[in-house]
């Protein structure tokens, strides 16, 4: 079992992941935009697919991580397990 600061770790490093895909698709929504080549948009739009496969698992993980640390109790910096 993963320990309280080690669900800390990971939940910010994958905050930080989500944010990043979110800029990526962000900037590959703007690309979209300005192709004229359906097969360039046709590899944009499986790429921006992808992207939001990846969010999804991520925020899956995320949420599983969140849940990791309601199961700890912490008060005046003690860290019990629930």
């Amino acid at each position: 079992m993963a320990t309280f600061h080690e669900l800390q770790t990971q939940q910010r490093a994958l905050l930080d992941n989500l944010d990043e895909l979110e800029e990526a698709t962000d900037a590959l929504t703007e690309r979209l935009h300005g192709f004229a080549d359906t097969d360039e948009i046709t590899d944009h739009q499986e790429q921006l697919a992808w992207l939001h496969r990846q969010r999804a698992v991520l925020l899956v993980v995320l949420s599983e991580t969140e849940r990791s640390l309601l199961t700890f109790d912490v008060r005046d910096d003690v860290i019990i397990l629930r």
